[in-house]
């Protein structure tokens, strides 16, 4: 490795800078879970836009501008790296983020990419199908990237699993029927599914049940490893230390968010902030 191509040294004070999380609402909080666990020293502060949940129904044209809000939002909480982790959001915002990102020196990581390398790893030879939101099923990022790498792919939208994650419903006749009613056409057709909506994880079992033998791919550990990776390269990680408490910012309805955060989590999130999104500004300003 050359001079030039190393990784240019942290400023002054970055390293000891919260990473920024965020998602549409609750769902992330598996991501956030994820790099709590492979990055037990980092602050963390996590951004769920509970006024405008969904994403996954929005168009492009939306999601970029919501997205650019909250990264907008995100980085006056001072953070050092942004972690999207909403897979709609990652599908039609992740470029534009990572450039806006790159005029401030500020890492972006979506969980797509993450993801289709993990299910590679997993597959064996055969089809990988994609579950997902609407939106995340639409945009075919996740097909696109597996096609790329030579895997042939099938997306499918589960729309109604997310609120049966958010009602706590994760087992059971209802989520069995509901699971069932979304995959059993996939049956036999993959060996490999990713799960492309950071709800799914609480609904493991179900869509284990509905496909027998399939390997289920989850992101947020992938997405986890690939922000430590990303952080290391930049020399961004933080020495092994006690954390700061994880600090949770909300658009709306912050009671609902603990409640749901809590099935979610396994505890309740706390402390929560109520915050506005103003128009965004700086680096991450439309256009």
């Amino acid at each position: 490795m050359s001079a030039s191509d190393k990784p240019k040294p942290a400023a002054s004070g970055t390293v000891h800078r919260p990473i920024g999380v965020f998602d549409s609402g609750v769902g992330g909080l598996t991501v956030l879970s994820a790099l709590r666990q492979r990055l037990p020293s980092e602050d963390l502060v996590y951004l769920g836009d509970t006024a405008r949940v969904p994403y996954g129904t929005r168009s492009p044209e939306t999601v970029i501008n919501y997205s650019q809000r909250v990264a907008s939002r995100l980085v006056r909480e001072d953070i050092k790296a942004l972690v999207i982790a909403c897979n709609t959001a990652t599908a039609h915002a992740l470029e534009a983020l990572q450039e806006a990102g790159a005029r401030i020196g500020l890492p972006v990581i979506g969980v797509i990419e993450p993801g289709v390398q993990a299910a590679l790893t997993a597959s064996r030879g055969g089809t990988v199908a994609v579950l997902g939101t609407e939106g995340t099923i639409r945009a075919g990022r996740y097909q696109q990237a597996l096609e790329r790498a030579g895997t042939a792919s099938i997306g499918q939208a589960c729309s109604l699993l997310v609120p049966l994650a958010e009602e706590g419903w994760t087992t059971g006749e209802v989520a069995e029927a509901v699971a069932e009613r979304y995959l059993a056409p996939l049956q036999g057709q993959v060996d490999t599914a990713i799960l492309g909506c950071t709800h799914f994880p609480l609904l493991r079992e179900v869509i284990q049940a509905a496909l027998p033998g399939v390997v289920l791919v989850d992101s947020a550990e992938t997405t986890a490893e690939a922000v430590a990776e990303i952080l290391a390269e930049q020399g961004l990680l933080q020495a092994p230390r006690a954390p700061a408490p994880t600090r949770f910012l909300v658009t709306d309805n912050l009671e609902r968010f603990v409640t749901v955060g809590h099935r979610f989590l396994g505890h309740a999130p706390d402390p929560v902030t109520l915050v506005d999104l103003p128009d965004p500004e700086g680096a991450f300003a439309a256009p």
